[in-house]
Formats: structure tokens, sequence, C-alpha cells
């Protein structure tokens, strides 16, 4: 298998997660690049580069190929369905470890309104991302920087919920069951849709946190801050690896 150089590798990746991130269908937009990776292969060989191939800058290129490819409408609400019900659920078996679960009114409207803001927001990261073609550094600092984003808007709905007083929803003991063993039906179900054990294993590594710093008997800031620093380390652990593990196939391969 004929391997590209750097510059046409960081292009089709870039063009493949601009796609996918304007709401792109998966296959098509594997199908374009796995094309215009054929065509870079032999302009390679040629002594040609992806300028040659575009014939105009990156990000042109990337925004026509997205104009002229079809929304995917489907997929997208799909997506945004499972996110909702896998944040929801991760929720709700937090809460189910801590004693019990209860939702208020504001984190029944705050939790789906944050999930919004936090999707659309990364969605514009990854575009950005993309168009600019930035090295594997600045993109884990602006990940970084958007998960504690994503953990400051969630203190904010628990600052608000804790500021006023709304009527709350308490599952009782055989209700908690009921949603603990629902929510672990999510996960395995979400699974085995997406043909995947990611969201099994993203569950393990957000949950097991809520139930070291129950054990600990930690405080409320200090569980807070324990809980982020691990959840954020196997995170990076565990996208490291995968990452390693890409590189490893395609140097293989190749």
């Amino acid at each position: 298998m004929e391997t590209l150089t750097k510059k046409s590798e960081k292009f089709l990746e870039s063009l493949h997660l601009y796609l996918i991130s304007s709401g792109k269908k998966e296959a098509e937009a594997y199908e374009i690049v796995e094309e215009l990776r054929d065509h870079l292969t032999e302009a390679e060989k040629e002594g040609k580069d992806v300028n040659d191939i575009i014939g105009q800058s990156p990000k042109e290129y990337m925004e026509q190929v997205s104009k002229e490819m079809p929304f995917d409408f489907r997929t997208l609400i799909s997506a945004f369905t499972v996110f909702l019900f896998g944040t929801l659920s991760y929720l709700l078996l937090g809460d189910i470890i801590h004693g019990g679960a209860q939702l208020s009114l504001i984190q029944i409207i705050g939790y789906p309104v944050l999930m919004i803001v936090y999707l659309l927001s990364l969605t514009a990261l990854l575009r950005y991302t993309a168009l600019h073609q930035f090295d594997k550094r600045k993109e884990y600092v602006m990940i970084g920087i958007f998960g504690f984003l994503k953990i400051s808007l969630f203190i904010s709905v628990i600052t608000l919920d804790q500021a006023i007083d709304s009527p709350v929803i308490v599952l009782s003991p055989l209700g908690n069951v009921i949603a603990a063993l629902l929510t672990i039906s999510f996960f395995i179900g979400a699974s085995l849709w997406a043909k995947t054990w990611v969201m099994i294993i993203i569950a393990l590594i957000l949950v097991t946190p809520e139930i070291l710093v129950q054990i600990l008997q930690l405080s409320e800031e200090a569980s807070l801050i324990t809980k982020s620093i691990l959840i954020f380390g196997a995170l990076f652990v565990y996208f490291w690896t995968i990452n390693r593990r890409e590189n490893a196939s395609k140097a293989f391969s190749s």
C-alpha cells in the first residue's frame, strides 16, 4: 500500500472530520476521502501535492465539498438522541450511586439545554480545527479547554439548581433499581446499535470515579476536583491508546 506524505494524510483527516461534523453521512464522507486518497497517491508519484489536486485552498475545498453533499438529518437526530439519553443515564446512575436518584425542574430543563449548547459548540470546534488543520498538540489543548468548558456548564446548572427552589422528583427504592437497570440496558443497547463498546467504556470511566469518591467520603469540592482529574486522566489515556493503535495499524499496513 502506497503511503502519503504527512501533509496529505493531515488534509484527508481534516476533510473527514469537517464533513462528519458538518452533518454528512459517514459512508459518503469515507468514500470521498478514499477517492481523494487515490488521486493524491497518483499525484505524489508525479511530484505533485494536495494543492495541485484540489486547485484551491484546503478551507475552500472542504467548504465546497460539504455544500455539494446532502445533510444527514436522520443520523444527526439519532446521534443527538443517543447523546442526550446517554448523558441523562450517566447523571441518573451517578445519583443512584450517591444514594438515590432525584431530579429537580431546573435539572430537567437545564441539562438538555446544556447538551444542546455543548453539541453546537463541539461541532463548531471540530469544524474550526479541521479547517485550520492544527497540529495534534494544539488540537489536544483546544479539546482540553473545551472539556473544562463542559464542566463549567454543568457547575452552572448545579449552582442555579441550588439557588432556585424548584419541584423535585424523588425515586423510590424500587424506582432506583428500575432506573439503574434501564440506564445499564441503554448503555448496552446503544453500544450494540453503534457496533462499538466505546459507550460502555466511557460510562465506566465516568461512573468509577463516582464510586471512588463515595468510598473515600470526600467533601463536595474535593469530590468534584478528584472526579475531574480521574475522568480527564482516564479519557486521555483511553484516546491516546486508541490513537497509538491506529498509528501502529497504519504503519503495519504500509
